[in-house]
């Protein structure tokens, strides 16, 4: 299985599965909820069971002058997860009563401006992930480095869009290290509804990226993963020209992407920068 094909996302309106199998001590190694601050939300599975993942992309941006050519801004992501929960459960059931799986990894980001359309950030994160079914704890570190070329066009905004991060996950549990390395480059076109009007203005954002991993984690029979197959994700994000805040935090926007590559077609809810 391709990773992270190996944490395939179902459709978020898949229907009820029969009652599944505790999962064994190396399929629970697999189902690494560590990597999800990277992989991002969805509807993760594996042998019949089902994580689902929100990744809430809180952060904070340290006070600067507004020409300055670097910034700096702490990245403070919560991922939380629900195992085999579905969206249908609530009627019947409720909302879960508690999380399933949480991680917490926040890091640091510069944003260097090397001319006024060409951004490069560097970044490192580092934190915790915890299984409270299992009882897995985990250590996720990632180092990486982004670039943003912007360009306008009209009344679209155009950016091009690369990065290359190492993720490690160090499953105390278990004893053992998993990594990758994830290769990335990508094009967004953002356009407001309204583009005559001025101030805030509800606005969309089509996208489109390529991906490749290397030293990809074991698949779930344990064999190790070649990696290098080439993924493809399109979607669209919606939001406002101008960032709403509630209480001076920052409201993702909020879209829809679509996944797809060697025996992979998967539905991906975005939070934030489709990235």
């Amino acid at each position: 299985m391709k990773a992270p094909a190996c944490l395939s996302l179902l459709l978020l309106a898949a229907t009820a599965a029969a009652a599944p199998a505790p999962l064994g001590r190396s399929e629970q190694a697999v189902l690494n909820f560590g990597f999800a601050t990277q992989l991002g939300s969805g509807i993760y599975t594996l042998s019949g069971r089902t994580l689902q993942v929100y990744r809430l992309p809180f952060a904070y941006a340290v006070p600067h002058e507004e020409e300055a050519p670097l910034k700096v801004r702490l990245t403070l992501p919560l991922t939380i997860g629900f195992l085999d929960f579905k969206p249908q459960d609530v009627a019947e059931t409720g909302l879960p009563e508690q999380l399933d799986s949480f991680s917490f990894v926040p890091g640091v980001e510069l944003d260097y401006l090397l001319n006024e359309h060409w951004a490069v950030q560097p970044f490192a994160e580092a934190g915790i992930a915890r299984d409270r079914n299992t009882e897995v704890d985990q250590r996720v570190y990632s180092l990486g480095l982004r670039s943003r070329y912007d360009v306008e066009r009209g009344p679209v905004a155009w950016q091009a869009y690369g990065e290359i991060v190492r993720v490690v996950v160090e499953q105390v549990s278990f004893d053992q290290t998993d990594d990758f390395t994830r290769l990335r480059i990508g094009l967004t076109a953002r356009r407001p509804f309204a583009p005559a009007q001025s101030g805030r203005r509800p606005d969309f954002l089509l996208y489109g990226f390529t991906e490749s991993f290397t030293d990809a984690p074991a698949g779930p029979a344990g064999e190790p993963d070649d990696g290098g197959e080439l993924q493809y994700e399109v979607g669209f994000t919606l939001g406002t020209t101008e960032t709403i805040r509630v209480w001076r935090i920052p409201l993702p926007r909020v879209g829809f992407g679509y996944r797809f590559g060697n025996d992979l077609a998967v539905y991906r809810i975005v939070f934030g920068s489709p990235y």
